[in-house]
C-alpha cells in the first residue's frame, strides 16, 4: 500500500507559475518605469544646473563690465575716435578690472569690449589693446545659447530712455549713460530684464 502524499509538497501548479509570472512583470514593469522617470528627473535637473550656471556667468561678466566702465575713448584703425557706442542690439565700451596680478604683464588693466547678439549666442568681443593698430586682435567669447533676443537701453543723466548711445542729439564723444539696461530672451527661460548703474552715477 502506497503512502498518502500530501497535495501541498507537489510543488506549483501550472496556474500558479503564470499567476506569480504575471505579478513579476507587472511589478518589474512599474520599477523600470520609475527608475526611467528618475534617471530622466536626474537629466533634466543636470542640464538645468548647467544652464542657470551659463546665464549667471553671463549676467556677472556683463555687471562686472558695466558697474567699471569708464570715460576713455579709444581709437580705430581708421583714426576715429570711439567712447561708449551703444545701439539697441549691442553695446561697446571701455571698463577697467582687467586682470594684471602684480602687474607683471606690460599691460594697461583697462578693456574695450563689446556685448551682441551674434546667431543665436549671446557673445562678448574684446581687444587685446585699447588704441589698435592693424596688428591688433579681436576675441570673441560666447556665453550664453538659445537667445532669441537681445535689447539695450540707455539712460541719461535726467533718466530719459534712449535706444542708442550717445543719443542723436549729442552726437560725437560726450558723457557715458547713467544706467543701461539689457533684455535677453531665451528658448527655455523667457525674457530676463537687467539694469546695471555705470560708476559714479545715481539711479
Amino acid at each position: 500500500m502506497l503512502p498518502n502524499v500530501n497535495k501541498q509538497n507537489l510543488g506549483f501548479t501550472l496556474i500558479e507559475l503564470l499567476i506569480a509570472l504575471f505579478i513579476f512583470t507587472i511589478v518589474s514593469m512599474i520599477m523600470f518605469s520609475a527608475l526611467h522617470t528618475i534617471f530622466n528627473n536626474q537629466n533634466s535637473t543636470e542640464r538645468n544646473s548647467e544652464r542657470f550656471a551659463q546665464l549667471q556667468i553671463a549676467l556677472t561678466l556683463m555687471a562686472r563690465d558695466f558697474e567699471q566702465a569708464i570715460n576713455r575713448p579709444v581709437t580705430h584703425v581708421s583714426g576715429a575716435l570711439e567712447n561708449f557706442n551703444g545701439s539697441n542690439t549691442s553695446a561697446t565700451f571701455t571698463h577697467a578690472g582687467l586682470a594684471n596680478p602684480l602687474g607683471q604683464i606690460q599691460r594697461s588693466t583697462l578693456q574695450h569690449t563689446r556685448y551682441q547678439l551674434v546667431n543665436d549666442t549671446l557673445t562678448r568681443e574684446t581687444w587685446d589693446a585699447l588704441d589698435q593698430t592693424t596688428q591688433t586682435q579681436l576675441h570673441s567669447r560666447k556665453l550664453l545659447t538659445g537667445v532669441t533676443d537681445l535689447r539695450f537701453e540707455y539712460y541719461d543723466k535726467d533718466k530719459n530712455l534712449q535706444n542708442r548711445w550717445p543719443p542723436a542729439n549729442q552726437p560725437g564723444i560726450g558723457e557715458l549713460p547713467v544706467a543701461v539696461r539689457v533684455y535677453i530672451s531665451l528658448k527655455d527661460l523667457g525674457k530676463i530684464s537687467q539694469l546695471y548703474i555705470l560708476p559714479g552715477q545715481k539711479f
